[in-house]
């Protein structure tokens, strides 16, 4: 029956759009499918009467007005490839969606085209499949915590290290001893060949680790005024080209110098910050020092257990999902670049390095973080664990009384459903990663089940995908410890005195939607390549 609008049949057959579709599959070894979508003839004829259609509304077709061309004169005009092409750009979602429904398969992403034949009619695709995360018996690991002792020890340590920094070096009358600076006019030689000639030379002396074997003792004992004449002969494993031969000096001291440091006592204690006395310094020192070390202990647990559970792990996800993870690295990087002043292209630049070879060296990056991120997303899942609305409110609560002067501004952010789902995630990888450290470490019952759903539904997320953990408000989970901020520095490398551990809280921070995104599919142009 024809259209009277546009003389071209709207339909063939009343069954047309019920005929199955002729659909093969095949895994790949890159957790991909190759799928192909066939029509039958009569899909076929009704895509081709749908592209005449649409053909005939824009076209000029000599001898018709414009939508009034029958179906054969546009079909002999364009062409039946030309005609389905039209129909097909149009269709190709309908048909994909039917095809994945049919075969109840989830894609992680668009689907790629890979050939598209026209006699018969079909889609050649290959489809990125939902990465899939089997944690095994998770349970089982054991990691042993840290151990995140202080002592009085670290603590004089701590204080002996301000104390050094706030040295003045000082002349003195008594012997050089070790540690001490000698400031000298030296010459050196080796046979005919100086190896040295300097005045007002300064020497600090060192029990160990000096240029040559015996060079910083041989001054120990030295005075003001002095002369010193002495041999030293390189050792044959030297990696100098004198070893083996005699080294001649004399040396002529000027001056010894001595570190002088301030005495430790109340006043002293007073003179680094806010501290009563000497007793008071070292208490909150022990104090701040243990909640440092408590942090560097948790970190470091989390990053072993993290580590384990992803060996344990069985992780397959498609190519595209390394794409993405790397994506988001680069835009990280560009984000910190942005901040200096510079395009990411100039700072790569600067390295010696283009944005193509800087993807290719982090891909191994990338695949531990994405790997990190879905096996996080799996036990979260495993284990029920999920943020409710009384904990978000607490958590702005928090937030926003640690943010002092920025208050206001933090309390507008977690008011926005952005700035909530951003506090959810953090709350909620809190809530991962103290749960997944209490199980490495032995304190949840082996008994104790899961909080999740049961062994039927537990299977049912094999054999279905992994899919986010169930959040109030929220659909990610934030990246756990690879993403998290750089560790505390340890004691001996922290500044001297360290702040009392009173000090408020950060602020929490505005976690990352960690999710790796799934883009929307959309309609475009039917040729090899294309994505659908």
């Amino acid at each position: 029956m024809y259209n009277e609008r546009n003389c071209i049949p709207s339909i063939v057959r009343e069954d047309a759009l019920t005929e199955p579709l002729i659909i093969t599959r095949s895994e790949r070894d890159d957790h991909q499918l190759d799928f192909t979508i066939q029509l039958g003839p009569e899909r076929t004829e009704s895509a081709l009467q749908r592209g005449a259609r649409q053909i005939a509304r824009r076209a000029r077709i000599p001898g018709f007005r414009p939508g009034k061309a029958p179906y054969a004169a546009v079909l002999r005009m364009f062409g039946r490839e030309a005609v389905l092409r039209q129909a097909l750009d149009d269709l190709g979602q309908e048909i994909l969606r039917e095809a994945l429904d049919a075969e109840k398969i989830e894609t992680y992403g668009p689907a790629e085209l890979a050939d598209l034949q026209f006699d018969p009619v079909a889609f050649k695709l290959v489809l990125p499949l939902r990465p899939t995360v089997d944690l095994g018996d998770y349970r089982a690991i054991r990691v042993a915590a840290p151990d995140a002792t202080v002592t009085e020890a670290d603590v004089d340590a701590l204080i002996e290290r301000a104390r050094s920094e706030q040295a003045v070096w000082q002349a003195t009358d008594r012997p050089a001893e070790i540690g001490d600076t000698v400031v000298m006019d030296i010459h050196g030689t080796v046979g005919e060949e100086t190896l040295m000639d300097n005045q007002d030379w300064e020497l600090l002396l060192k029990a160990e680790g000096g240029w040559l074997p015996g060079f910083d003792e041989a001054f120990v004992g030295a005075t003001a005024g002095e002369e010193k004449a002495f041999s030293l002969t390189y050792p044959e494993d030297s990696a100098s080209r004198f070893k083996g031969q005699t080294a001649s000096f004399r040396a002529a001291i000027k001056q010894v110098r001595t570190r002088a440091m301030p005495e430790l006592d109340d006043e002293y204690a007073r003179t680094l910050g806010d501290y009563q006395d000497l007793a008071d310094l070292r208490a909150r020192l022990l104090a701040s020092l243990t909640q440092q070390r408590t942090a560097e202990a948790e970190e470091r647990l989390t990053n072993a257990a993290i580590q384990a559970m992803v060996e344990k792990a069985t992780i397959a996800y498609p190519p595209l999902a390394i794409k993405e993870m790397t994506d988001e690295l680069v835009s990280d990087l560009e984000s910190q670049v942005k901040s200096s002043g510079r395009s990411l292209e100039e700072y790569l630049r600067l390295q010696g390095l283009t944005v193509e070879v800087y993807r290719t060296r982090i891909q191994p990056l990338a695949e531990q973080r994405l790997k990190t991120r879905l096996a996080l997303f799996e036990f979260a899942d495993r284990e029920g664990l999920t943020v409710e609305q009384d904990e978000i409110a607490a958590g702005a609560d928090q937030a926003v009384a640690a943010a002092a002067d920025q208050a206001d501004a933090t309390r507008q952010y977690l008011g926005s459903d952005a700035g909530r789902r951003a506090l959810a995630s953090e709350l909620l990888t809190r809530k991962t990663l103290a749960r997944l450290r209490a199980i490495v470490t032995g304190q949840v019952a082996e008994a104790e089940a899961p909080a999740a759903a049961d062994t039927d539904e537990a299977a049912s997320r094999e054999s279905e995908g992994t899919g986010a953990p169930v959040v109030e408000t929220t659909e990610a989970l934030t990246p756990a410890a690879e993403d998290a901020e750089a560790p505390t520095p340890a004691a001996e490398d922290a500044e001297a005195p360290t702040p009392a551990a009173e000090d408020a809280e950060a602020p929490i921070p505005a976690a990352e939607d960690a999710e790796v995104p799934v883009p929307a599919a959309e309609p475009a142009a039917l040729s090899k390549g294309t994505q659908l």
